[in-house]
């Protein structure tokens, strides 16, 4: 599917185009209009009559053309400004598909639709409890809390079943001051390669016809239950996917461990003394960290730190803070067990390649349901996790 920007684009360019041809044609009246008024110049009184109709004809036309252009201009100014990007369940109640999908007889539709915020955005993603969007590999702020698609850009991909991934395996940089004539050093990189898969993630429910009847609350079921349930298995793959097909190859597996020896004399003695020395291990393998993934418990307990004076060192009780740490992200997961942790270059070491926008499929054609007065809920989606470098991620397990 295209993504919206691209479709707005293409729209303003057809609009653009009609346009163009209404003031062509505009100008073309104009110019006969020009040469009956001239000509009605050079004729006698009698003949005038007949002229003049013409010109009132003509005056129509145009008029009319205008009005077609005025129309076209309001098009494109309103695509322009517009900022109305539709959630998942507005997308299905007002499409095509949807309002011609008759609830009373045996049937069913397919419909794909854009995995983009409500605020407005590229990339991004309309979630429950989430709104950081990506645009074109960059990752903007996050406003509320994170999930893992938020700090990992996101790339769409076409006509294939996997990622040809080249993997930089190592970088020893032997880069040094040269004497004139003298033999230059040599720097290792070395890559490897391997297929990525692209798999897919769905679930299926029923609800009552009433509910399909209902719009408003089939949106809120699609976007509430439905999407959040893909999302909550996307993480979970994106973390601890083993990799066995249909399985995505997660990053906690192929992450490096934890080596609490990295400062020479030091032991980290607390949860963020270690986080930050996985920090540092990351910074060692030539990347910046971007972000932490840890359980909810565990940031619990950090913001419940408390210095000599018993005042919070992380968070206002009150408005509570931004989870970040180390200058770090924080992304907060179920699918990590208390006591560990995941950290590293989120942000440049790993991407998720979406092959197929989430696409809801309603029907009455399943099991039971046509005697049941049921609708089956279909939402599906195809992506692909790449890593390109593992040694940018130190866990702890």
């Amino acid at each position: 599917m295209p993504h919206i920007n691209e479709v707005k684009d293409e729209l303003k360019n057809e609009l653009k185009s009609a346009l163009e041809g209404l003031l062509k044609e505009r100008d073309k009246k104009s110019d006969e209009l020009h040469e009956q008024i001239e000509h009605l110049k050079t004729k006698s009184e009698e003949e005038t009559t007949d002229i003049k109709g013409r010109i009132d004809e003509q005056k129509a036309e145009i008029e009319k053309l205008c009005n077609s252009i005025d129309e076209q201009m309001k098009k494109i100014n309103r695509l322009g400004a517009s900022n109305d990007v539709k959630s998942f369940g507005q997308q299905v109640i007002e499409s095509e598909e949807f309002k011609g999908f008759d609830s009373g007889r045996m049937g069913n539709v397919s419909i794909e639709v854009k995995d983009i915020l409500d605020s407005g955005n590229t990339s991004s993603a309309t979630r429950s409890v989430l709104v950081a969007p990506h645009e074109g590999g960059f990752v903007t702020p996050p406003q509320q809390e994170l999930r893992m698609r938020d700090v990992i850009p996101v790339a769409q991909v076409s006509a294939t079943n996997a990622i040809r991934s080249i993997i930089e395996s190592g970088y020893t940089n032997n880069a040094d001051m040269v004497a004139e004539g003298a033999q230059k050093p040599q720097s290792e990189l070395t890559f490897s390669e391997k297929l990525v898969p692209i798999e897919k993630i769905a679930h299926s429910f029923r609800v009552s016809m009433e509910v399909l009847d209902d719009a408003p609350r089939l949106r809120g079921y699609i976007d509430i239950r439905g999407r959040y349930g893909l999302d909550l298995k996307e993480d979970d793959q994106i973390l601890n996917g083993n990799g066995t097909t249909p399985n995505l190859q997660g990053i906690i597996p192929q992450a490096t461990v934890l080596n609490p020896a990295v400062i020479p004399g030091y032991t980290p003695a607390t949860l963020v003394d270690e986080i930050r020395v996985a920090k540092l291990q990351v910074r060692l393998a030539q990347y910046p960290a971007s972000a932490v993934v840890m359980n909810p418990i565990d940031w619990a307990l950090i913001e419940l730190l408390k210095d000599t004076q018993g005042a919070y060192l992380y968070s206002s009780v009150v408005s509570g803070a931004r989870p970040r740490l180390w200058g770090m992200d924080v992304v907060i997961s179920d699918n990590i067990a208390q006591g560990q942790f995941l950290t590293g270059s989120f942000a440049l070491a790993a991407t998720i390649w979406d092959r197929m926008a989430t696409t809801i499929q309603i029907s009455t054609e399943d099991r039971d349901n046509f005697v049941k007065n049921l609708v089956t809920i279909l939402l599906e989606k195809r992506e692909a996790l790449e890593v390109t470098r593992p040694e940018a991620f130190v866990k702890k397990v």
